[in-house]
């Protein structure tokens, strides 16, 4: 049973993030930036405010008090609709993205977690998760695979039992796409499989019912000739189970 103002969401022991987990979070988000490579003018200013904005939310959790954050370790139903290839950010392909996506629950049971030191605590309860991006205007469609760090930044905000929380997901990526391609609408990817990572910005209407913003990056990070990226951005509903 729960009391007057508890809410769902952070039941479980306050698996909390420390200053030790930035180290971890910023070599992810410097890989994501080994797979933009830099070009000039507008396109330069495009990746660095991507990357920016990377490198915020990776200092989201060390930054934040050690009361306030919690591992997310239950399992989700995600749908998402997503600006293909978005141009903003240098894109080429056009369309809408369907993004349907299953996150699991973490394997690794909280009392465990909680029993580690606190800079290692926010990394230890990933969650497998599976989904597509299936897109609209027959360009390239991708299915991946992986893992999803999310922890809950503040909660009780607006009205009881909502909260914020961010999320990263690190995995790979098989997709349909020109692995060369010199047409002017595609990408040439370099590869049929590819590295993928993405963040999450979400708001809890409810302890069930999740608001999101995305955003979401695949290439193959160089190891091939050919290493054009494909970056999605959109918006998703996610529901716990």
């Amino acid at each position: 049973m729960t009391g007057p103002g508890v809410n769902p969401l952070v039941l479980a022991p306050r698996l909390v993030a420390s200053s030790g987990a930035v180290p971890w979070l910023g070599y992810q988000m410097s890989a994501w930036l080994q797979h933009c490579r830099l070009g000039k003018g507008r396109a330069h200013r495009r990746y660095l405010a991507l990357i920016g904005m990377a490198v915020g939310l990776a200092l989201v959790p060390g930054s934040l008090s050690a009361q306030s954050v919690t591992n997310l370790t239950f399992g989700e139903i995600k749908l998402g609709v997503l600006a293909h290839d978005a141009s903003f950010i240098g894109g080429k392909e056009h369309g809408v993205d369907v993004n349907p996506e299953v996150i699991m629950p973490s394997p690794v049971p909280d009392a465990w977690a909680a029993s580690l030191p606190a800079y290692l605590r926010w990394m230890v309860q990933p969650r497998p998760t599976f989904g597509a991006e299936i897109n609209t205007s027959h360009y390239t469609n991708q299915f991946y695979f992986g893992t999803t760090w999310t922890w809950m930044l503040a909660n009780n905000i607006l009205q009881p039992g909502d909260g914020f929380s961010a999320g990263i997901f690190f995995g790979g990526a098989a997709n349909d796409g020109e692995i060369v391609s010199s047409k002017s609408d595609r990408k040439s990817l370099g590869s049929h499989i590819l590295f993928r990572e993405a963040l999450e910005l979400g708001y809890w209407i409810t302890p069930r019912i999740q608001l999101s913003g995305y955003i979401d990056h695949v290439s193959n990070a160089g190891l091939a000739k050919q290493n054009q990226s494909i970056n999605d951005v959109g918006a998703r509903i996610g529901l716990r189970f």
